[in-house]
């Protein structure tokens, strides 16, 4: 794995530091683990999935420039579709086969960046984790990249949080995944290796990891 870390540009981390800030006061915004991210090489945050806002909400509580997914719609909004511009949100196209996605995600692994993933493919808003999708651990075994199981609590609901201030980021320790499922990888091993993602952030967060199908 390329241990080589490219330059926090300015204009990342002044958007990410906004978005921690604005999170932080008016939603309660707290982070922990933030030590598990690595801070050198090419990673992928693998994070449940409950709000639009999930994915400014992981990007500002990081401290290195990251990169995610995000539907294409969520860009034409006015403020937000900018504000998800400058965090470096990628659009993807909702309900069909994105390969240009995909070919992005991947050659911003190889440069060093971090990737947020959200293995469920789509927002769930009562609080348990779902069938997770192939994508997070294809790319984790293409790329022989670690994973950062990552739970976000309190987004599903984030207008109460104004009154509430439980939005909670949880950045669990790293892993890789074993050499032997790495090995003549398929179907069948990206869906044991996506549930094994899953558990990683059941764990993290302290909830019950969904049943295989």
């Amino acid at each position: 794995m390329d241990k080589r870390t490219p330059p926090y540009t300015k204009r990342i981390k002044f958007f990410q530091t906004f978005a921690r800030l604005v999170f932080k006061f008016f939603f309660g915004l707290k982070v922990r683990g933030l030590e598990n991210v690595p801070q050198s090489g090419a990673f992928i945050l693998a994070s449940n999935h409950s709000s639009n806002f999930d994915p400014p909400i992981v990007g500002g509580a990081v401290n290195r420039e990251i990169f995610f997914a995000a539907k294409d719609e969520l860009f034409k909004l006015p403020v937000v579709g900018i504000f998800f511009k400058f965090l470096n949100a990628i659009p993807v196209k909702r309900g069909r086969y994105d390969r240009r996605m995909l070919v992005i995600l991947a050659k911003l692994l190889r440069s060093g960046y971090g990737i947020t993933i959200f293995p469920e493919g789509t927002r769930y808003v009562d609080d348990k984790l779902h069938q997770p999708r192939p994508g997070a651990a294809m790319m984790a075994i293409k790329h022989n990249v670690p994973i950062v199981p990552t739970y976000i609590s309190g987004s599903a609901s984030l207008g109460r949080q104004f009154f509430k201030r439980e939005l909670r980021v949880t950045f669990g320790v790293p892993f890789e995944i074993d050499e032997d499922l790495k090995k003549d990888a398929n179907r069948d091993t990206y869906r044991i290796v996506a549930y094994i993602i899953m558990e990683h952030i059941a764990r993290t967060g302290g909830v019950e990891p969904p049943k295989p199908k």
